[in-house]
């Protein structure tokens, strides 16, 4: 592929649109609306020892209230919001939540496949073709 063409198919890929989901939690029967990071927002929590509460704070947005001072410190008797999450939250609650926010980050089965030469060939002469009978 030559230069050109690479810019070009690079201008072509879509904008981020952060994909969402919603996981409810009988046990306190309270929905979190899920929605995806960036690269970046992901790789600033790595070195987090509550990396993945903080995921969860991140990722919910429909709780502001997780993050207000009068929920976590008066109604939770809590320092910070971590730590009311912490307290309110299971740990396997806490686990299984971030597994759907990952399966929105890409680490799911399909989400990169790997291909072959002949495979990324035939790819390539696919979307030559559909540009062809575009134009």
């Amino acid at each position: 592929m030559k230069e050109g063409q690479v810019i070009n198919s690079l201008m072509e890929l879509p904008q981020f649109e952060p994909e969402e989901r919603f996981v409810h939690l009988p046990r306190l029967n309270v929905v979190f609306q899920l929605r995806e990071l960036t690269y970046n927002q992901l790789m600033n929590l790595v070195q987090d020892p509550d990396r993945e509460i903080q995921l969860i704070l991140k990722a919910t947005i429909n709780h502001p209230e997780l993050k207000d001072f009068n929920w976590y410190h008066d109604k939770m008797r809590c320092a910070t919001p971590v730590d009311a999450l912490k307290k309110l939250l299971r740990k396997g609650e806490v686990e299984r939540v971030c597994r759907v926010i990952d399966l929105l980050h890409g680490y799911a089965v399909g989400s990169v496949v790997a291909v072959n030469e002949d495979d990324l060939q035939k790819l390539a002469i696919s979307k030559a073709a559909e540009e062809l009978e575009k134009n």
